[in-house]
């Protein structure tokens, strides 16, 4: 990413995919002993609360989830209450940050880093906490299981801060499940490639795992290629795995396919003589069918 720095102004441009932000700041020459909330960079009465904030809601409730310590250079820590370490300072005092509190974070790109309580992640880059958190929550789009929400945005390194471990905690444990699925399932399929690294790889983006809605678990769905005609506009509870399906034996005894190929991995869509499986359910029957586990 280019930047450029100056006192009432900051450009980034990002190489690659050709976004840029400019923000121009205020300089209030006019007014140099005003007080400037740390936050919003606006002129205004301090809060009551202290902490360098102005008496906005917004700045307030940020305060209140911020760490709460002066570094050593006489800055405000821009990190977040209760980190056992402490963000280093964002005006770059230590001179060790590729970034600091004027850089835009990645993610929401709306603010700079300066202007919310962020994190700095085990690579080393910093976002804010708020945008970090809502992305690890919202988790993937759609009813397939991918794992692109689990990386640093700017370098594609695996998330990892104690901030975030509760909520990581469980889905790295998911990914760790898919991957070893997904792996079987390739060596099932009599593909292999020279190191694990490629077969790990290969394996995710060849096949859908989708993740149980009663057991939690993820089970196999077919090719990922097959499946991605089905959209992402689903109803979470019809994604069951053949183990919770109540569907299973009743189906195997009375369905019938609607198109010719019945092998597992097809998007079909199953027609019971009592009832229409949708497409999400179809992983479920297909697994139960077949009888294959992964």
């Amino acid at each position: 990413m280019c930047r450029v720095k100056l006192y009432w102004m900051t450009a980034a441009v990002d190489a690659q995919t050709r976004r840029a932000v400019i923000e121009f700041k205020n300089t209030y020459s006019t007014q140099p002993d005003a007080f400037i909330c740390r936050f919003c960079n606006e002129p205004g009465e301090p809060s009551p609360e202290g902490g360098s904030v102005c008496k906005n809601e917004e700045c307030n409730a940020k305060f209140k989830v911020s760490c709460k310590q002066t570094l050593e250079c006489g800055h405000p820590c821009s990190g977040n209450s209760g980190e056992k370490t402490c963000l280093p300072c964002l005006k770059n005092c230590t001179g060790t940050l590729k970034q600091d509190a004027d850089d835009m974070c990645v993610i929401c790109f709306t603010e700079s880093l300066g202007c919310a309580p962020c994190l700095q992640l085990s690579c080393g880059h910093i976002l804010h906490s708020q945008c970090i958190s809502t992305v690890v929550n919202n988790r993937w789009i759609g009813p397939r299981i991918t794992f692109s929400f689990l990386h640093c945005p700017i370098c594609k390194g695996l998330l990892m801060h104690e901030f975030l471990d509760d909520v990581l905690r469980d889905l790295h444990i998911l990914m760790e499940d898919v991957k070893k699925k997904s792996v079987m399932r390739l060596k099932y399929d009599g593909l292999s490639f020279d190191t694990d690294e490629e077969a790990i790889e290969n394996a995710m983006n060849k096949y859908a795992y989708y993740q149980c809605y009663k057991c939690k678990k993820a089970y196999f769905g077919g090719e990922a290629q097959c499946q991605a005609d089905a959209g992402d506009d689903f109803d979470p509870e019809d994604l069951v795995c053949g183990g919770c399906s109540n569907l299973s034996k009743k189906c195997v005894q009375n369905m019938a396919p609607t198109i010719s190929n019945t092998s597992v991995g097809t998007a079909a869509r199953w027609r019971c003589t009592s009832v229409l499986v949708p497409l999400t359910s179809v992983p479920l029957v297909t697994t139960t069918l077949f009888g294959y586990g992964v």
